[in-house]
């Protein structure tokens, strides 16, 4: 006959050894977040001297700065997060971005009589940078999509969009900037893809029937709504006979804005 007193006695072993696993267990874990803690202040401190020593260089070059940025965002160091911090007081970031938010508002503004809001980041940091002048020093993509983050908080609709076409053919972004709350349906951004991958920037609802394979009437109410949003314009008078839709933020070079 089995004695049941040696099985409950195994069951109370194993339950107290199970406990001791897992005050183990947390004891491990607490231990391994201390050191992560350590190595992590550890490697601010590290960057807060690289930044020391290489203030001029942050502040100067475009590439580095957004290399910078990368190694801020590694061990989660936002230098933008307050312009009184430590980090603004020592790069001067927040002053920085907030003139270069400015900046690229005002030349959003400018065009946005052409363009309806929206154009490309390529083209936006060209018109930036001729703004500037070259004593301020050039603006990298990076650093305008960064005011334009901080321009999104105040809302508005300002924001940086990646298209959705593979590529323009032209070795650039694909990025788009907004600067009005527009409110888009799938059909449109396709009509703003297919523009950017044409020469000029423009459109018949048949042309675009046919390299989307849509009906000729879907093709048209997208390029209609397009108009209507502002982001492309009525061309009764082309030269091919029939209605053409131009989008200006691929076609007006406003660079002199």
């Amino acid at each position: 006959m089995r004695r049941r007193g040696a099985g409950v006695s195994a069951i109370v072993h194993r339950d107290a050894l199970d406990a001791k696993f897992r005050a183990l267990g947390v004891e491990r874990a607490k231990e391994r977040e201390e050191q992560t803690k350590e190595q992590l202040a550890k490697f601010t401190a590290s960057l807060e001297q690289f930044a020391a020593a290489h203030r001029s260089d942050i502040r100067a070059d475009p590439e580095f700065r957004a290399a910078f940025h990368a190694m801020c965002a590694s061990v989660g160091v936002d230098p933008l997060a307050s312009r009184k911090s430590a980090w603004g007081q020592l790069l001067g970031f927040g002053e920085f971005y907030v003139e270069l938010a400015v900046c690229v508002a005002d030349c959003c503004l400018a065009s946005r009589a052409h363009d309806g809001g929206l154009c490309t980041l390529d083209a936006l940091v060209e018109r930036v940078n001729k703004r500037r002048g070259s004593v301020a020093g050039d603006v990298s993509a990076d650093d305008v999509e960064r005011a334009i983050e901080a321009l999104g908080a105040l809302g508005g609709g300002w924001s940086v969009d990646a298209s959705s076409s593979a590529s323009s053919g032209r070795n650039k972004s694909n990025k788009m900037v907004r600067s009005v709350p527009l409110e888009m349906s799938d059909d449109v951004n396709a009509c703003i893809d297919r523009a950017r991958e044409t020469s000029q920037g423009c459109l018949s609802a048949s042309a675009l029937a046919e390299t989307s394979g849509w009906t000729l009437d879907r093709a048209r109410d997208a390029l209609e709504s397009a108009v209507k949003l502002g982001v492309s314009l009525v061309d009764d008078q082309h030269e091919s006979g029939v209605r053409a839709y131009w989008f200006p933020a691929f076609r007006f070079d406003l660079s002199g804005d």
